[in-house]
């Protein structure tokens, strides 16, 4: 047992090198002509802390400065003699949240650096507290009826299925609502985007054709009278591509993105139904979303490949 500790806790130090190094590289990279007294906790120290309330499953900032005060090794590992006060932590991670955490996202994408000729989108359902005032209902096709909240992401899908950008709804918006990730593909230079059939209307096949992307969903059957006789050309084209045998094996690739919820649900707790607030719930998936590119881009220096296996089964 305590060579299992002891590998788990290399491994976190590990970790801790890589955000030091993604927090001194986003310091460099901003511009910032703000003079004062320096800081009293450094830009590495607080997301070393939020990084560690993910990984450790804690619910609160109380209960994190409880552990970080208890946690030794993790205090002497960043440069604390103690954990900053509870609301002090909540204070800076929405100051991060708000100026930083692009900027983090994509520096990590950047030195990560994944294939991104093959993007997917796709949303999944996030069920919240039953007393969540500010969650609304919606459908989901496995769950049925559910009250929370609904991620919608763009990945990449080729070797690695890496998280490029996401957003954050209550469960009512629908899926094609959220273009911003088709011209987020548009951006990363994405090729070929993939969808399912909760994206198969006019105005994505018109926004893909104008970016010039080739864009492949899943047939929505009750947005249509007759596969013969859908009027929009694009639409059309897509129905024969998905008959052929290389639209076929194309679009088995968009189940990259269920496996890629699924491990996001089952190891980081990506669904939790104890919080309440739209705040709360995103700040709870951002965070798991950067500290999942924090692990992909420690895999790639120790030269691991991609895996959709459960930390505990590697």
């Amino acid at each position: 047992m305590s060579k299992i500790i002891k590998a788990q806790n290399e491994k976190f130090l590990k970790l801790l090198c890589i955000i030091k190094k993604i927090a001194e590289t986003t310091v460099q990279r901003r511009k910032n002509s703000k003079r004062g007294r320096p800081r009293k906790f450094s830009l590495f120290q607080i997301i070393a802390c939020l990084v560690y309330k993910v990984k450790r499953g804690i619910a609160s900032f109380r209960e994190l400065e409880y552990r970080i005060n208890q946690d030794t090794e993790f205090k002497k590992s960043i440069g604390l003699e103690k954990s900053p006060d509870y609301s002090y932590i909540a204070k800076l991670a929405a100051k991060i949240e708000e100026d930083l955490l692009q900027a983090i996202r994509d520096v990590l994408i950047a030195e990560i650096n994944p294939d991104v000729s093959i993007t997917i989108v796709d949303s999944t359902p996030l069920r919240s507290s039953k007393q969540d005032k500010e969650a609304k209902i919606g459908i989901h096709v496995t769950i049925g009826f559910y009250k929370g909240y609904k991620l919608h992401l763009l990945c990449t899908g080729k070797e690695e299925v890496i998280p490029l950008f996401w957003i954050l709804t209550t469960a009512n918006k629908h899926d094609s609502t959220q273009e911003e990730l088709l011209y987020r593909a548009w951006n990363y230079n994405s090729k070929i985007l993939l969808a399912d059939a909760g994206y198969d209307c006019n105005r994505w096949f018109d926004i893909a054709n104008r970016l010039e992307i080739k864009f492949v969903a899943g047939v929505n059957r009750r947005n249509m009278r007759n596969e013969e006789n859908v009027k929009n050309r694009f639409r059309a084209e897509n129905i024969k591509f998905l008959g052929t045998e290389e639209g076929k094996k194309l679009y088995k690739l968009r189940m990259k993105i269920e496996k890629l919820f699924s491990k996001l649900k089952g190891e980081y707790n990506l669904e939790n139904i104890r919080l309440r607030g739209f705040k709360s719930y995103k700040r709870h998936t951002d965070w798991i979303l950067i500290t999942f590119l924090f692990e992909q881009f420690l895999r790639k220096l120790e030269g691991k490949k991609f895996s959709f296996a459960y930390e505990w089964n590697q």
